[in-house]
This record gives C-alpha cells, structure tokens and sequence, in this order.
C-alpha cells in the first residue's frame, strides 16, 4: 500500500520541546533550503535551464548528519542495453564529470543505452557535484533531469541495495521528491535485499552494506516520507543485528530517518543501538553524539545514564564541536531534558563556559531548546551563561513566533532568572507584537512569569493579555461573568500576577477573581498551590477580604497542608495576617499547630517571617527550632 508522503514534527509546547518542539521540520537541523533564481542558461538547448557555473569541487569530508552520508558508486547488475564496450565508455564519462551540466549532457546523449549502474551512477554525481539552491533549483527543474528521473524508475527493479540508496540519497540531498511510489519501491528493494536468503546449501546471503542502509533511511526522513509500518519493521528487524558494523555517522543517520519518520523501531532496536555506540564510543564526535542523542529522545528512547554521560564527556573534550557548538549543545540538552538524564557536570561546565562565545550564532530554535531543556531539568546555568542566553533570545524578539514567546516566558519563570532591562523590553515587546495570537492559558502563563520576574511590562500590555478575564468592561456581562469562566488556578495566578507586577485591577474584577478562589475552597477542590498564589496576589493588592472568606481560605489550608511545602504554608499565614483576618480560637490553633511542624524545615528569614505573622494573627508566639 502507497502512503501519502508526510511531514514530521520535531521540537519542544511549555511543557515539551519543539521537538523538537517539532509541525514542524527539525529546529536542529536547519530549515529547508528556500530556492533562489538561477543563473542565465547557456549550452546545449536541453540544458538551458541548469545554471550557468557549476562551484568549484569541494573537499569531501565529514557532512553534517542532516546532510547523510556519503553515497557509494553504482549498483545493480551490468545493463543488457549496451554492449561491454559502450557500457564502460559511459560508466567512465559519468565518473569523471564533476560538472551537472556535463552528467546531464551524457544523459541527453546515451540515456537510450543507460542500465541500472549507469542511472544510480548519474544522480549520484549529480547531487554530489550540484553546490548551493539556485543550482540545485536550475538542475532539478530541467527536462533533462526529468528524463533521467524517468530512467530512475525504468531501472529501479534492476538495482541492488547500494543503488537504490544512491538514488535515495539522491533525491534527498537535491530536495526532489520523486514521489510516494518511486520512495515505496525504493524501501521494498532494501527490505527485499536485507530479508533475501541464500538459495542453495553452498549460496552465501547478499552483502547489504551499512552505508546502504543508512542512506537509503536517513534519505526516506528527510524527504519527510513515511513507508508503511510493515515494512519499516522489517528493515530495522533486519538492521538491528548488522549495527555493530556500522560507523558512527551510518549508526547516528538510521536513527535519525527513524526520528524523522516519526517512526518507533522499539525496545530490541534501541537495545542493538546501545550496544553499537558502547563499542564503538570513541568514534563519535560532537556532531553524531548531538544527532544521534536528539534522534534518541525523539523516536521516545531513554539512553543509559552511563551511555550519555560518556558521549556528553567525551563531548566536551571535544570543544562541544567547535563551530558547530550552538546546534549541538542546543540539541544535546534538549535531548537531555527530553530522556529525563542529567547532563554530568562537566557537560554543564563545558556549556557554561561556551554560551557566551557562541551566543551570537545562536538561532530562534537554539534559544527555545536550551531554555526549556534547562527549565524543564531545573538546571540554571552561571549568570555569564544565562545573561548570553537571554540576551540572544532579545536579540530575536523580533523573529519569536508565539510558541517561542510563553516558552520563554516558562522557561524564565521556572529558572528565575530576570534579564536584563534592555532585553527585558525587546521581548516585551514581542508579547505586544503576539497578544493576539495566544490563546487564555499561553496569556496567563505570560502573566504568570511577568509577576514571578517581578516585571511590569507597562499596564497597557497587562490590560491587553487580561481585556478577556474582565467582565465588567463589557456592558452587556454581568459583573464577575467573565470571570466565572475561569477556574481557581486561573483566577489564582491572575491576582498573583497583578500583586507582583504592581498593577492595580478594577476592584470588581480582582473581587470576582477572590470569590473563585473562595468558591473552590468551600467546594475541597482548590489545588494548595493556587490557594498560595491567590492569597499571596490578594495581599500584595492590599485587597478587603471578609472574615467569611478568609475563614473559607484558611480551614482549606489547614486541611491540606500535608500537600502544602513549608514555605507555602508560611506565605499562607502571612497573606492572611496582611489581609487583616481574625482567626476563632480554634482556627488560630490549627495554624499555630501547622506552623509548628513547619518551623524547623524554614530558613531562618521565613521563620521570623511565619512568627511575625502569626503574632499579628493574635500575639501567639511560637517556640523557636
């Protein structure tokens, strides 16, 4: 069955990467090439539309993972179109043209007598010889490309594995798609040629070469072309033994067309794949440990603590890359954060002491990967560190989508880290920019990291992210409609929002958000944490609170202050003596019996904080810890 070629995600929501996070095609890997216009045609008239100089051979080397592997040579069995004589004299063209235009040439001229080997052959040189997107544009859309695309799935059946992943690899790095079917075919060659057994006693299995089958996979992800789960099955089944044979970068580019597939090839897979990178450790460097680590965490495999840590360690000796150490320490911590394995520390070290030289190669998806990464795994870095890190994501406020904006916003609340003013501003006015766009949780969780950065974004920005929480701005809402809307930790968050930014709402507004509050309590399902917020927020705004209420707020506190932390529960009791409240004898009891317990587990400022409180409560002292 052909199925509908498809996109894949690829990174880190506030609680995920874009994975990152993520529609998206992989932020680690760079964006699809835009294509440029080409150069002004000359040569033959079959040729005119492939630009004009062909760039100058580069040095082979080691490409980025995004970019596969190396192709091979041919493959397949000699063609029955052409006499040996003919077959050799084309063969030999094909190898030494280092020019598109001269391979294409060669393609208008004996296409007529082109085999299996000759076809893998020309769109191999091809895509290795054609440099930068007005090329790569001007060759694909020429008709003699098409004729040679039209040659591809003429002799595809005639292809062994090492071709079929020649025109794979092909394909991928000359951004063509050359369809559901011609991809299908292609991955039931490589499933055939990976499955075949040996016919007769004395008949050896068909060598399937790893650069094969790392090709041929990584080729199907970035063509972004998913072939059906039977067969992807079937080839990783058969993969997963060979992986001991394979290079790090061949290892690092399966798992990656996995990830990028969005395909799961399971527990005894990810099993093979642990073995193979234990062995052959010392081969990977810090562009396959950042790849393969990403690609990991994507395709939903923990790796062993023991593993990362010796490829991150090893990493970091490595300089995290040199050039590249923006993409790869965004990916690796990402990747990090993703499996829930710390980084060791001398990862941490190395990272710490890097962000502020390659700050300024830092991208949008490099700056929302590192933040939530350190976010999600609570790991702040030194101040040098995060200063550099937040003064990148500053510097493109301008480009932040709204994804990246509450991302950023989390992510800095979570780490308590305040910019600095002027950076501060610059992404404030990316919230500005986005108000419109976000939904009411990505507003409120805005509004939540600006009260816990203790930032005032300017009143006419919080009266923009909360205009839809305010009922009495609308004539026809009853007071407090729009409100009721809310739930408590809505609500909560608000008030403490206001109280920390020092805005100062409508009274009847910030009174509908404390009768939510009040609401939930009386009902047993106002979560402890919200009742902290709100009550922080209700006293911060110096608001009027009944006893009735504050009674409500109080005994929900006191009967869940198993699930409150020591500190919460000392905000509690301050709130409520700030709010003027005026316990019974009893309700008094109960919160100088809590505060008791909580006491020895405070810093010295929050005890003296909790007893002052409770002094104001009704001049009950507290034995000191």
């Amino acid at each position: 069955m052909v199925l509908a070629r498809r996109r894949v995600a690829a990174t880190p929501a506030a609680t995920s990467s874009r994975a990152p996070p993520a529609d998206q095609k992989s932020h680690f890997l760079g964006r699809r090439p835009s294509h440029g216009a080409s150069a002004p045609p000359r040569g033959p008239p079959s040729l005119r539309a492939v630009a004009d100089a062909a760039p100058a051979r580069a040095p082979r080397g080691r490409g980025r993972g995004g970019k596969g592997g190396r192709g091979g040579g041919g493959g397949g069995s000699g063609g029955s179109s052409a006499d040996a004589s003919t077959s050799a004299r084309i063969q030999g063209e094909l190898t030494g043209a280092r020019d598109p235009r001269d391979i294409l040439a060669i393609v208008d001229a004996d296409g007529d007598s082109f085999d299996p080997i000759h076809t893998a052959t020309a769109i191999h040189r091809i895509a290795t010889h054609t440099k930068g997107d007005a090329t790569r544009e001007s060759v694909t859309s020429s008709p003699s490309f098409a004729a040679l695309m039209d040659l591809v799935r003429a002799n595809l059946g005639g292809m062994n594995a090492q071709g079929l992943a020649n025109v794979a690899w092909a394909c991928a790095r000359l951004d063509h798609s050359p369809g559901a079917a011609l991809l299908d075919d292609i991955t039931a060659g490589l499933e055939r040629e990976l499955t075949a057994k040996p016919k007769g006693r004395a008949a050896k299995a068909r060598e399937v070469k790893p650069q094969a089958v790392s090709n041929t996979v990584w080729a199907l992800g970035a063509l972004r072309h998913r072939p059906s789960d039977e067969s992807l099955a079937s080839i990783f089944r058969a993969t997963g033994p060979r992986l001991r044979d394979f290079r790090a970068q061949e290892l690092t580019n399966v798992v990656l067309g996995a990830a990028h597939m969005e395909y799961v090839p399971g527990e005894a897979f990810n099993a093979s794949v642990f073995d193979a990178v234990r062995q052959n450790v010392q081969s990977f460097e810090g562009q396959e440990t950042s790849n393969l680590l990403w690609a990991l965490a994507r395709v939903g495999a923990r790796a062993p603590d023991e593993l990362v840590s010796t490829l991150l360690e090893q990493s970091a000796a490595q300089n995290l890359g040199g050039m590249a150490s923006a993409l790869n320490l965004s990916q690796c911590l990402w990747a990090c954060a993703k499996m829930g394995v710390a980084p060791p520390e001398t990862y941490v070290k190395a990272v710490d002491a890097e962000l502020p030289r390659c700050a300024a190669r830092l991208t949008t998806e490099s700056v929302d990967c590192i933040l939530w990464a350190l976010a999600t795994m609570g790991a702040p870095l030194g101040a040098d560190a995060m200063d550099a890190l937040t003064n990148s994501a500053a510097r493109l406020a301008d480009r932040m989508d709204a994804e990246m904006l509450v991302k950023t916003h989390w992510s800095l609340a979570r780490l308590r880290h305040r910019p600095a003013p002027g950076d501060m501003q610059q992404i404030v006015s990316a919230a500005r920019r986005l108000a419109d766009e976000l939904p009411v949780d990505d507003r409120l969780t805005v509004m939540h990291a600006w009260g816990v950065l203790r930032t005032n974004p300017g009143d006419d920005v919080i009266r923009a992210y909360t205009a839809d929480f305010r009922g009495e701005d609308e004539g026809e809402d009853a007071p407090g409609a729009r409100e009721s809307e809310l739930d408590g930790d809505q609500a909560a968050k608000l008030l403490c929002a206001y109280g920390r930014t020092r805005h100062q709402p409508p009274g009847a507004h910030a009174a509908a958000l404390a009768n939510k509050l009040v609401e939930e309590a009386a009902e047993g399902s106002l979560h402890p944490g919200a009742a902290v917020l709100g009550l922080w927020g209700a006293s911060l705004l110096d608001m009027r609170m009944s006893t009735k209420q504050l009674d409500i707020l109080a005994r929900n506190a006191i009967v869940q202050d198993k699930k409150l932390a020591p500190r919460s529960l000392a905000k509690i009791v301050w709130a409520l003596a700030a709010l003027g409240y005026d316990p019974t004898p009893k309700d008094l009891a109960a919160l100088k019996d809590r505060s008791a317990h909580a006491m020895p587990r405070l810093m010295a400022k929050d005890q003296e904080a909790l007893r002052e409180a409770l002094a104001r409560l009704g001049d009950v002292q507290i034995t000191r810890a």
